[in-house]
């Protein structure tokens, strides 16, 4: 038992070395891009340069001059025909609502059509309040350009069945025709506030007819009004998003463990046709989605630029999303059944990597905690103080490693300057043996119903 313990000691400090050499990897990978999209830009500038300086020419020479340019190709050709279509679901979003389109009007500059979405549903269950709908109605939304509200006509469903309402009807509700191996949609969240050049990267990079984009996240944005256990929390979140997001699909192997996530996708609309639209069968319709794209050998393309966003603020809440996530997370056996039934899939190998990556994940999320604490009391019951310690120094190592690197990474992808605290340090140990909290509501519990993340009153709404 305790050699046991030693060699699960050498395998934790062995993770977290190699979450630290990964995530230089994938630093030195942001800065080759951001310097190519340098490169790529002054080139732009020149052309457009010259163009104009010829076309200001009225001589019998000018034309020759401009044939001799005709071959000259604009390397970043972002889609002048704005194909993106942001859309954000909303239930009970009346706090936030009038911020949110505010802001993503303000950050795309009203160039790409905003969908609202909102729900029949939440007009029965709010008798007594101001509905989304009402607030929108009254604060004048529908007037802003470029943004369109529709209302799914049901008592029922939740965010897959608003968003495919609203995918099935997108030419009627833009009241245009539009080629769906063009268009892109962006997805986000009511209290999503992506970084300010996120559609001028993504428009960048659908360039390149990438089918599905990730903009991953970190959960800074309210850190400072969080207790240190929160803080912590926030930390843990982060690394995950960070770890499984940006880093393995940077060194994009098919072997890692990636994922999509529900705010932040860019995908094609031919291509979430050609997958069924969105899953409403199973909770989170973005973890079976993750699922079927490696079912179908389509590899997720990271934004290197992060949206920042809340973390829970107390611990029930917390408790609460984890165990919605877990339940669709531990249900992989069932993901990959009804993908194999439907038959709508290229490489049933590639789908069973994935699976097998989906179940990894979560036997990890429930058991990482209980391991770590039975590596800790095994040893002092063996009266092994030594192996104890070396227990409690190897997490602490793995935790600081994680920590280090975490706040690496965002302070150089998103251009932050967050230091290292002890109190961070703290939080950060604390809430990592306490993240199958979630996960263990879930398998206990069974809850039935999908939980609603609740809002803060915004006074300014």
């Amino acid at each position: 038992m305790i050699n046991v313990i030693i060699f699960l000691n050498l395998i934790m400090i062995a993770y977290a070395i190699v979450f630290a050499i990964k995530s230089l990897i994938t630093i030195k990978k942001f800065r080759n891009e951001i310097a190519k999209k340098e490169n790529i830009k002054n080139k732009n500038e020149k052309i457009e340069s010259e163009n104009a300086r010829i076309e200001n020419k009225k001589s019998g020479i000018i034309k020759s001059k401009i044939a001799k340019n005709e071959e000259i190709k604009v390397e970043n050709n972002v889609n002048n025909e704005k194909n993106i279509v942001i859309m954000i679901p909303v239930y009970k979003e009346q706090s936030t609502i009038v911020e949110t389109v505010e802001y993503f009007s303000r950050i795309t500059k009203q160039q790409y059509p905003i969908i609202i979405i909102t729900t029949k549903k939440e007009r029965n269950e709010n008798k007594n309040d101001p509905t989304t709908q009402e607030i929108i109605k009254e604060r004048g939304i529908e007037e802003i350009k470029n943004v369109f509200v529709v209302e799914y006509p049901s008592d029922t469903g939740y965010m897959a069945d608003q968003l495919n309402y609203a995918i099935e009807n997108i030419e009627k509700i833009l009241n245009r025709k539009i080629q769906k191996e063009d268009w892109y949609l962006a997805l986000y969240n009511a209290d999503s506030r992506p970084n300010e050049k996120t559609f001028e990267l993504a428009a960048q990079q659908l360039s390149d007819k990438c089918p599905v984009i990730q903009q991953y996240s970190y959960c800074f944005e309210n850190y400072s009004k969080l207790s240190t256990l929160m803080k912590g929390f926030a930390i843990y979140q982060s690394n995950f998003e960070l770890k499984t997001g940006i880093i393995n699909t940077t060194c994009s192997s098919k072997f890692l463990y990636t994922h999509v996530v529900g705010h932040g996708l860019f995908i094609n609309f031919k291509t979430l046709e050609n997958l069924n639209n969105f899953n409403t069968e199973f909770w989170c319709e973005d973890i079976y989605l993750g699922l079927q794209l490696k079912f179908n050998n389509i590899k997720i393309k990271p934004l290197y630029v992060l949206e920042n966003m809340e973390n829970a603020d107390t611990l029930k809440i917390l408790i609460k999303q984890n165990a919605v996530w877990f339940k669709t997370t531990s249900q992989f056996g069932k993901i990959y059944k009804d993908i194999v039934r439907k038959k709508n899939y290229k490489s049933k190998f590639n789908g069973l990597i994935g699976t097998i990556n989906e179940m990894r994940c979560a036997i990890n999320w429930l058991m990482f905690p209980i391991l770590m604490l039975l590596m800790i009391l095994v040893p002092v019951l063996y009266k092994r103080y030594d192996i104890a310690m070396m227990s409690l120094i190897s997490y602490e190592f793995y935790i600081l490693i994680n920590y280090i690197f975490t706040l690496k990474l965002i302070n150089k992808i998103d251009d932050k300057k967050y230091r290292i605290s002890l109190g961070g340090f703290c939080g950060y140990s604390v809430a990592t043996l306490l993240s199958n909290l979630g996960p263990l509501k879930s398998v206990f519990s069974q809850d039935k119903e999908k939980y609603k993340t609740e809002r803060k009153p915004n006074n300014n709404s």
